[in-house]
C-alpha cells in the first residue's frame, strides 16, 4: 500500500481528514436538510392522498345527491299525477252531481209545470162551463120565453154540458 501512496502522492492524513469532513457534511445534510425534506415530503404526499380521497367522497356524495334528486323528482311527478287524477275524479263526480241537480230541477220544473197547467185547465174549464150554463139559460130562455127555477137550470145545464162532451 505503500508504493501506491507514493506513485499517486496521496496523504492519507488528508484523505482521513476529508473523509471525516465528508461525513459530517453528510450527517448535517441529513439531519438537517434531507430529514425535514422527507418530512415534508411525506405530509405533501399524505394530503394528496386525502385530497384524492376527499375527492373521490364528494364525487360519490354528488353522485348520491344526483340519485336522491332524481328519486325525489320522480315521487313528486307520482304524486302530481296522483293529484292531477283524484281533482279530474273530483271533477267527474262534480259534473256528474251537477248533473244530477240540474235534472232533479228541471223534473220539479216540470212538475210545477203540469200542476199549474192542470190548475189553469181545471180554472179554464170551469169558466167555460160557467159560461156554457148561462149561455144555455139564455138560450133556454129565449126559446122558452119563461125563466124556470134553479133546479131545473142546473138539470138542464148538466145535460147539455154531457152533450158538448165536457164533464160536469
Amino acid at each position: 500500500m505503500n508504493s501506491l501512496i507514493q506513485t499517486f502522492h496521496l496523504d492519507l492524513k488528508l484523505i482521513i481528514a476529508q473523509l471525516v469532513n465528508f461525513l459530517i457534511v453528510a450527517v448535517v445534510l441529513w439531519f438537517f436538510a434531507l430529514k425535514p425534506l422527507m418530512k415534508i415530503m411525506r405530509e405533501r404526499t399524505a394530503k394528496i392522498e386525502n385530497g384524492l380521497k376527499d375527492a373521490k367522497n364528494f364525487e360519490e356524495k354528488l353522485a348520491q345527491a344526483e340519485r336522491d334528486r332524481l328519486k325525489t323528482l320522480n315521487a313528486a311527478k307520482k304524486e302530481s299525477e296522483l293529484i292531477l287524477e283524484k281533482a279530474s275524479q273530483e271533477a267527474e263526480n262534480n259534473k256528474r252531481q251537477m248533473i244530477s241537480q240540474a235534472k232533479g230541477e228541471i223534473e220539479k220544473l216540470v212538475a210545477s209545470g203540469k200542476i199549474q197547467l192542470a190548475s189553469e185547465k181545471d180554472k179554464m174549464v170551469g169558466e167555460v162551463k160557467a159560461e156554457i150554463g148561462d149561455l144555455v139559460v139564455a138560450a133556454t130562455k129565449k126559446v122558452l120565453s119563461v125563466e124556470l127555477n134553479k133546479e131545473i137550470d142546473k138539470k138542464i145545464i148538466n145535460e147539455a154540458v154531457k152533450d158538448i162532451g165536457v164533464k160536469p
